[in-house]
């Protein structure tokens, strides 16, 4: 998933990425998801709940803005580019490399997890938590 929060973002239609409407489009950027996912659902919705998912797409086609297009500098797009190869699945890598990788961030943590387990367990730890408490 992106390191970018959803802080600070507003939701909004993206017609320029959409098929319709760009109400799937403007959910999949919200939330930090592919497309085709939330196509994939909105497309469930309507087999198993039409009426209902139907109202919904159009109340949100009439009550979300359009993205406003604004240009973006060249860190932006460095930015958008290094975003979408973080994901394996767009940066072509096989799983046995993605696994890899995540067993090297794993282990690079490793080191501060036992710093982390080595304070907590000492007895200055539970001396100055027993002070807290008075």
């Amino acid at each position: 998933m992106s390191s970018v929060s959803r802080e600070g973002r507003n939701l909004y239609r993206d017609p320029q990425r959409g098929k319709i409407a760009g109400v799937c489009a403007g959910l999949a950027e919200y939330f930090g998801v592919e497309t085709w996912i939330v196509r994939l659902l909105a497309i469930s919705g309507l087999i198993f709940a039409g009426f209902i998912t139907f109202t919904a797409y159009i109340a949100a086609w009439f009550l979300l803005d359009k993205k406003p297009v604004t240009p973006y500098s060249q860190e932006d797009a460095d930015f958008a580019e290094v975003r979408m190869k973080a994901r394996s699945w767009q940066a072509g890598i096989t799983p046995h490399q993605a696994l890899g990788r995540i067993a090297q961030e794993l282990d690079a943590l490793e080191p501060r997890v036992q710093r982390i387990e080595k304070l907590v367990t000492s007895r200055e730890f539970n001396l100055q938590r027993e002070f807290r408490k008075l």
